[in-house]
């Protein structure tokens, strides 16, 4: 039997772990193809029929799964199709209407796969097969749960072959011990854990080929102290001054020996990748998240100093109404991440969220990301200004495209974030946001806010800084320049009188001035790229 096995990405620089897992593990021969959802359907269609697979396999995610229907329902002359990942472990009736859709393999299909291919090879007694829909005529039956050993999973890392410019993805533990009412983790039970030497020859792997980014997939990377103490030290002793780590924590339970270790990593090296989700209690109760929100927000500030911090909030949650989300962004937005998502909740089939959708009144979109549209809490109407706040966020904050103008507005002045983010969004328009250039953004991201803000003037001095500070070489400015040959001569000078390893050369050859009053902003477009203030 002819087989292959395609990994179906949502990027390139995102490799398809799942498939990488099966191939890796199969006992039988097996091949492996890699796409992304931006490849050309009738390409991949081509390549499979070149081929004369007798057994196709795909794992299908919330990303591919539009694309997947649309490539079996061409594949008519494939008599065996198998899927596996979690849109189609918990949608197997979406796969009914496919004659060639025979198999799908629930949860993880390392073991199951094998047996699978075994008893298609052999008796066909698919009872035998843990994790297995198998058809049978007009419906699914699934046989019985079961979990492989984890010390017996192998994995070939090398497969992602591009270190540099794809995310490495691995894995100390697999489970979750938390049961998040929306979170398809939820309902793994237990956590095991692989061998920490493993865990490091597969970390030193990974640095030895140059990896810039180590994602771990562990859903409680901190629940298991010891284990985490473990892997953060070896990562320290192993800095290479390049490579980020990146882990799903639960902020509230970090241990006081964790965060004083995390204190003395470097700053970049690690990033947390932390759910608040909201800070309503009400809320929090309602999908099973029972955290210490003071606790959580004391531990983000006492790590923020050395660990990149992404923060997640879900908008759509039970007994979350505007004004209850409005609060929690806002209390959110004021710790001051590096990085803000703000998502929407989405409806994954076999969560709590899903089961119980009725008693709150939810209404999904019927198509990937089976996105939320309405509650019985929040409207659609106050759902879509949510989601012009949410452009706003990632234009203006997550880009971090404009810092000082994000510290003079909401640190220093301290206006109200949301309303703020609402505001710029309305004025700009949402489909400018990524349609215009970069020096249009700017000067309408001024205009947007000189009502908002005692001294129209220093806002420019402000925003004028975040755009010159954008490019590495000097850009063209949108602006009238104010300072005369003669100012600048004299200015020039004091700045190298204050900075001896300035000199006249490359101030004009390099630099560029602007001013507010009396304090001046310098910026030098050199390999470094320098900034420097003189107040005058």
């Amino acid at each position: 039997m002819k087989t292959l096995i395609i990994g179906i990405n949502s990027k390139y620089i995102h490799p398809a772990m799942g498939a990488f897992q099966i191939y890796t593990n199969s006992i039988h021969p097996i091949e492996l193809k890699e796409f992304t959802i931006k490849d050309n359907k009738e390409n991949i269609i081509e390549f499979i029929n070149k081929q004369d697979f007798d057994i196709l396999a795909f794992s299908v995610y919330i990303w591919n799964i539009s694309f997947i229907h649309s490539i079996i329902s061409e594949l008519k002359h494939v008599k065996t199709i198998i899927l596996g990942g979690p849109e189609a472990s918990y949608r197997p009736n979406d796969f009914l209407k496919y004659p060639n859709v025979q198999y799908i393999i629930k949860d993880e299909g390392e073991e199951a796969f094998n047996k699978l291919i075994s008893e298609l090879k052999g008796n066909k007694d698919f009872s035998k097969v843990p994790n297995l829909y198998y058809k049978d005529g007009n419906q699914y039956k699934f046989t019985y749960p079961k979990k492989p050993n984890i010390k017996n999973i192998k994995y070939d890392y090398s497969l992602i072959k591009d270190f540099k410019n794809r995310v490495v993805y691995l894995e100390a533990s697999r489970g979750c011990c938390f049961r998040c009412a929306y979170c398809l983790a939820s309902l793994e039970k237990t956590i095991r854990y692989l061998d920490f030497d493993l865990v490091k020859e597969h970390i030193l792997f990974a640095l030895k080929n140059g990896a810039r980014v180590i994602k771990f997939l562990d859903r409680s990377f901190n629940i298991n102290v010891n284990y985490t103490e473990a892997i953060i030290k070896f990562l320290k002793e192993h800095n290479n001054n390049y490579t980020v780590y990146q882990f799903e924590v639960v902020g509230d339970l970090l241990d006081k020996k964790i965060i004083e270790l995390l204190k003395t990593v470097r700053r970049g090296q690690i990033r947390f990748e932390i759910g608040i989700q909201s800070l309503n209690e009400t809320v929090t109760r309602a999908v099973n998240r029972t955290q210490n929100l003071f606790k959580l927000i004391e531990n983000i500030n006492a790590i923020k100093d050395n660990i990149i911090i992404h923060l997640d909030l879900i908008a759509g949650l039970p007994y979350e109404d505007k004004a209850s989300f409005i609060n929690t962004f806002n209390k959110t937005f004021e710790i001051f991440p590096d990085e803000l998502q703000l998502g929407f909740l989405k409806e994954l089939q076999g969560t709590e969220i899903s089961l119980t959708k009725d008693i709150h009144e939810y209404i999904f979109e019927p198509n990937p990301p089976y996105e939320v549209i309405e509650n019985k809490y929040i409207s659609s109407k106050e759902l879509d200004e949510i989601r012009l706040v949410e452009s706003g966020l990632n234009k203006f904050y997550n880009s971090g495209n404009y810092p000082r103008t994000i510290n003079y507005l909401f640190k220093e002045l301290k206006l109200d974030p949301y309303h703020t983010f609402l505001k710029i969004v309305n004025f700009i328009g949402k489909t400018n946001l990524n349609k215009l250039q970069f020096d249009e953004v700017t000067i309408r991201f001024y205009y947007s806010l000189i009502d908002l803000v005692p001294n129209p003037e220093y806002l420019f001095f402000i925003i004028k800084q975040d755009y010159l500070s954008k490019f590495n070489i000097r850009p063209k400015i949108f602006w009238m320049q104010t300072i005369s040959r003669k100012e600048r001569k004299i200015i020039y000078e004091k700045f190298i009188s204050e900075y001896p390893n300035l000199n006249i050369d490359t101030l004009y050859r390099y630099g560029h001035l602007e001013k507010y009053n009396n304090t001046y902003f310098l910026i030098i477009y050199n390999a470094q790229k320098d900034i420097y203030i003189l107040k005058n």
